[in-house]
């Protein structure tokens, strides 16, 4: 098992999400999240985290904004960017598995 950090900020809505991922034979066994922030923010960082649990790394990293709203509904356009910003996390967090996993 590897474990990836990842983290990404939303300065303009003091977002800042914080993720850590099991990567188990290329698919996210755990992932945990620390969110301080908005209310979408912390909704989407819950969410992010049930989604990307099972999930091979390739379909984590394709998780969009739309599947994140899907479970926690429609947010406004301002908002957006507090859902990306947890997206931005995961990925990171993914990624930083995944080069621990080959070096």
């Amino acid at each position: 098992m590897t474990r990836g950090f990842g983290s990404d900020a939303n300065p303009r809505d003091g977002d800042r999400v914080k993720i850590e991922v099991d990567l188990e034979g290329g698919i996210v066994m755990e992932a945990r999240v620390t969110a301080a922030g908005c209310e979408v923010s912390t909704k989407a960082s819950a969410a992010l985290t049930r989604l990307a649990r099972g999930r091979a790394r390739s379909e984590a990293l394709a998780i969009s904004a739309a599947d994140i709203t899907g479970q926690i509904g429609p947010v406004d356009e301002e908002h957006e960017r507090c859902v990306l910003t947890t997206i931005g996390a995961l990925r990171a967090a993914i990624v930083d598995a995944h080069v621990k996993a080959i070096a």
